[in-house]
C-alpha cells in the first residue's frame, strides 16, 4: 500500500532536518581541513573526500522526490548524479579501512603509495555501475532508468532489480570486505602481541632488583659470613705461629654482588615503556575509520532489510521500517565529521578535566615488527 501524503511529509521533514546538519558539519570538516596545516595529512584528506561526497548525496535527499512530478527531466539527471554518487560514498568508506589497513599492518608510507588507486577504483566502479544502468535501460525497455524513488530521484520504480543489483549488492560486498579488513587487523594485533610475549619469555627478563627487605636479610648473611671467616683467620694464625704477618689481617670473603637489571637491547625500550603494537598515531586511524565503517553500515542497515523484504515478500516495507530507513540515510553523513571533530577536541576536553588527552595527530609511521608486548603482555 503506498504512503498517504502525512506519512510522506514526516519521512521528507526527517530527512531534510537531520541531513542540513550532516551538509553544515561535513562543510565545516572541509573548511578545517583546507585552512588550517595541521589536518594536512592523508587520512584527512581522506575524509575531506568523503565529506564532499556526503554533502552532495544529503543535498539529493532534501531536494526529494518532487520534482519528479514538475521537472521530470530534472529528476532523470539528478538520479543519475544520485547512482554515481551513492556508490562513490560505499567505495570511499571501503577505501579508508583499506588505508587504515595498509598503514598498520605495513606502514604509513606504503598506504599513501596507492593513493590514486584508491580514487581510480572509487570513480571507476561508481562510473561502470551507472553506465550499467543504461544498458539496462536499453535491454529491458521499461522506461527511464532513472526518476521518482521513494525518498528521491534515484532508479525508478520500473526497475526495483537494478536497486540492487546496482547499489545494494556492492553495498553489501563493500560491507563484507570492510568487516573483513577490520578482522585481518584485530587478528594481526592479537597474534603480533602474542608473538612478543613469547619472545620475552623465552629470553627471560631478570627481575629487578630486591626489595629493602631481601636486601636487608642479604646484607645480616653476609655480616654472619665474615664473623666466621675472621675466627677461622685467627685460629689459623694464633699466637706462636710462623705464619707471615699478612695472614694475621682478616680473610673476609668478598661479598656476593647485588642482582642486576640485565635488558635485552630490542627489548629494553619496550619492556620499560610497554609499547604497544601500533603507535597512537595509527590507534587514532584505527579507531576514526572503524567508527566512520560502522556507522556507514548501521546507516545502511534498515534501507537494506527494507529492500531484502519487498524482494522477498513483493510488498512494501512495514511504515515503521520506512522510518528506519528515513532516519539511516539521513545520518550516514554524520559519522565522519563526528568523529574527525570528537578526535580534534577531545584532548582540550582531556586536558581542562584532568584526563589524559589523545595525541590527534597522526604520529609518525609505525614498524610494527620492531615492537614488543611488553607488559602489555596478557591472555
Amino acid at each position: 500500500m503506498p504512503l498517504s501524503s502525512d506519512q510522506m511529509d514526516l519521512l521528507r521533514l526527517i530527512i531534510r532536518v537531520i541531513g542540513s546538519m550532516s551538509v553544515f558539519l561535513n562543510l565545516c570538516l572541509i573548511a578545517c581541513v583546507v585552512a588550517l596545516e595541521r589536518f594536512h595529512k592523508p587520512m584527512s584528506f581522506l575524509q575531506a573526500n568523503l565529506a564532499g561526497l556526503e554533502i552532495i548525496q544529503a543535498s539529493i535527499y532534501i531536494i526529494g522526490n518532487e520534482i519528479a512530478t514538475t521537472t521530470p527531466t530534472t529528476c532523470f539527471y539528478v538520479g543519475i548524479f544520485g547512482q554515481l554518487i551513492a556508490n562513490a560514498t560505499t567505495f570511499m568508506n571501503l577505501n579508508i579501512s583499506l588505508y587504515v589497513y595498509l598503514s598498520v599492518i605495513y606502514r604509513r608510507g606504503v598506504a599513501e603509495r596507492y593513493w590514486y588507486y584508491y580514487h581510480g577504483y572509487t570513480w571507476g566502479m561508481s562510473a561502470l555501475l551507472t553506465g550499467i544502468a543504461f544498458i539496462m535501460q536499453a535491454v529491458l525497455k521499461r522506461g527511464p532508468v532513472f526518476g521518482d524513488s521513494t525518498f528521491e530521484c534515484w532508479i525508478s520504480a520500473e526497475y526495483p532489480e537494478l536497486r540492487i543489483d546496482l547499489f545494494y549488492l556492492p553495498l553489501w560486498i563493500n560491507s563484507v570486505f570492510i568487516f573483513a579488513i577490520y578482522g585481518r587487523i584485530l587478528w594481526f594485533l592479537r597474534s603480533h602481541r602474542k608473538k612478543r610475549c613469547d619472545e620475552n619469555i623465552q629470553t627471560g627478563v631478570i627481575p629487578v632488583a630486591p626489595d629493602t627487605t631481601t636486601t636487608s636479610h642479604h646484607e645480616e648473611s653476609s655480616q654472619s659470613n665474615q664473623d666466621r671467616t675472621s675466627v677461622r683467620a685467627m685460629s689459623f694464625s694464633g699466637p706462636g705461629s710462623n705464619a707471615p704477618s699478612l695472614s694475621r689481617k682478616l680473610l673476609i670473603a668478598p661479598s656476593l654482588p647485588l642482582p642486576k637489571i640485565v635488558t635485552i637491547p630490542s627489548l629494553a625500550r619496550s619492556h620499560k615503556s610497554g609499547k604497544p603494537a601500533v603507535s597512537r598515531g595509527n590507534k587514532l586511524l584505527l579507531i576514526k575509520a572503524g567508527v566512520m565503517a560502522t556507522g556507514f553500515i548501521i546507516s545502511w542497515l534498515p534501507a537494506s532489510a527494507g529492500r531484502m523484504y519487498t524482494l522477498i515478500t513483493a510488498i512494501p516495507a512495514p511504515y515503521w521500517l520506512t522510518i528506519l530507513t528515513a532516519i539511516g540515510l539521513s545520518t550516514f553523513g554524520l559519522w565522519n565529521p563526528g568523529i574527525f571533530f570528537l578526535t580534534w577536541l577531545w584532548p582540550s576536553f582531556s586536558k581542562k578535566y584532568g584526563t589524559r588527552a589523545s595525541d590527534v595527530n597522526e604520529g609518525a609511521p609505525d614498524y610494527p615488527t620492531n615492537a614488543s608486548g611488553g607488559k602489555n603482555c596478557g591472555g
